[in-house]
């Protein structure tokens, strides 16, 4: 399924070519600033290519009664067990927050792990930013299963320009997310490449409303070995620039 990146490829379509060797694997979404957009898209392209698509969280999540995925089946409880996944088809599974409705939480990762040997792509979002474009993470995260081949770390662009306190999770310092901001995000420890593995994406979502000096910007800064750099926009399914 693989066909290598060409210029015309959607989005979607070059992150499945780049992360998903024989259509096969386990994503895991870190990060801030479109992680639950991306997965809804991700996962129908998987469908689209043919494969049976997992999506599920390894923190929470919004309930899907709330928040479309764009999935054809739900599973809420360990009953998941008991099916079969089919081509072309897309589920979702977490699990009830017992305070918060709104909210499903992370199933036990030993049920993950099996359902991950049946499915062809399992995709996990594995971090949390209280809707905010940058995610300092702590100790605590992000949380990602041990059957990770790949993973997508998402920042949102409109978080450039921006005071750091008001727009990254768990930062309080009065500065400006500027380009040495940025770069000391992506290299600092509990920083936006935190949890990598052997295959990772770093995606600026959002490449619509910024300039074309934004993207040249981005693609100055140095970045982790394994990574390619997108600057692209998850709402047209659209790449404004990459960089392997």
């Amino acid at each position: 399924m693989n066909q290598g990146y060409n210029a015309s490829m959607r989005l979607s379509e070059s992150l499945f070519c780049t992360l998903l060797k024989d259509g096969k694997g386990f994503i895991s979404i870190t990060g801030g600033g479109g992680k639950t957009t991306l997965l809804t898209l991700l996962g129908r392209e998987c469908a689209k290519q043919g494969c049976s698509v997992l999506l599920t969280t390894a923190t929470k999540v919004a309930s899907p009664y709330l928040h479309d995925y764009k999935t054809d089946i739900i599973f809420e409880d360990e009953s998941i067990l008991g099916y079969v996944p089919e081509k072309g088809k897309v589920v979702f599974y977490a699990e009830h927050h017992t305070l918060d409705m709104k909210k499903w939480i992370a199933p036990r990762e030993e049920i993950i792990s099996a359902l991950a040997s049946r499915f062809d792509v399992v995709i996990s979002e594995a971090d949390g930013s209280k809707g905010l474009p940058l995610k300092i993470h702590t100790e605590r995260d992000p949380v990602i299963y041990s059957g990770t081949t790949a993973v997508i770390a998402v920042m949102g662009l409109w978080g450039i320009g921006e005071k750091a306190y008001s727009y990254a999770f768990g930062e309080d310092r009065d500065v400006i997310i500027d380009k040495d901001y940025l770069q000391w995000y992506i290299s600092s420890a509990e920083g936006l490449s935190k949890g990598f593995a052997d295959n990772n994406v770093i995606l600026f979502n959002g490449a619509e409303n910024v300039s074309d000096e934004t993207i040249r910007m981005l693609f100055s800064l140095d970045y982790p070995e394994n990574t390619t750099i997108y600057a692209a926009s998850e709402k047209e399914d659209r790449i404004y620039g990459l960089v392997f």
